[in-house]
């Protein structure tokens, strides 16, 4: 049986360089390339070529992100396995994933207490379309998507009026900017605040809370 073929993509160059080593070593696995760079990876001859693609979650700024990059390999190889790891929370990052797109992508924490034999362990899971995203989700998912449900109930120029409200302006501003009139405005921020605060009360402070929560929504859908 062949080893299993791998493409390594993370941008802390000590620590590709690390862990790059230490993934050749295995001899189920066989490394196609370490990148730095997500650019260096979306080719379509190399991801037809690999099994699955170790990658870590924050790359360049100014280029996509783990899952991202995920994604564009899956959009090029259907049958590749996605392995996100992150310094940050993965539980969080399933839903980033489109449904139908799940199967074959496991996530884990960076840990130093990950040896050779946990990395190959995961690698092959998941280059066999296994993948360990139900068990690291948990109830996150059905958090999140709910999260993403109420965000798509607003319109899309109720999120425009959110999210200039969120970033400091006034509903006088707000119409300016949108070329619209100041009761239209308010009027589209009263149906947003309904939306995202159907149990609101009238002592709370609407505004505050609905940017507070216009904001969390943002940084799940």
């Amino acid at each position: 049986m062949r080893p299993t073929r791998l493409i390594y993509v993370e941008n802390d160059s000590a620590l590709r360089r690390i862990l790059g080593e230490m993934l050749s070593q295995s001899r189920e696995l066989e490394l196609l390339g370490s990148y730095a760079k997500s650019d260096d990876v979306v080719n379509r001859t190399l991801a037809r070529k690999a099994d699955v693609a170790l990658i870590d979650f924050a790359l360049d700024q100014n280029g996509l992100n783990g899952i991202e990059l995920g994604i564009a390999l899956r959009n090029i190889n259907e049958y590749i396995g996605i392995v996100i790891y992150s310094q940050y929370s993965v539980s969080q990052m399933v839903n980033r994933v489109p449904k139908e797109m799940r199967s074959g992508w496991s996530f884990f924490d960076k840990s130093a207490e990950m040896d050779l034999a946990d990395y190959v362990d995961i690698i092959k899971m998941t280059s066999s379309g296994k993948g360990n995203w139900e068990s690291v989700a948990a109830g996150q998912v059905e958090k999140n998507e709910t999260q993403s449900s109420i965000y798509f109930m607003l319109s899309p120029l109720q999120r425009s009026v959110m999210s200039l409200t969120a970033q400091g302006n006034s509903a006088q501003d707000i119409a300016l900017q949108l070329d619209l009139s100041y009761q239209y405005v308010r009027k589209e921020l009263s149906r947003a605040y309904a939306v995202l605060l159907p149990d609101a009360s009238a002592r709370d402070d609407l505004k505050t809370s609905a940017v507070l929560k216009y904001l969390e929504l943002t940084r799940t859908s």
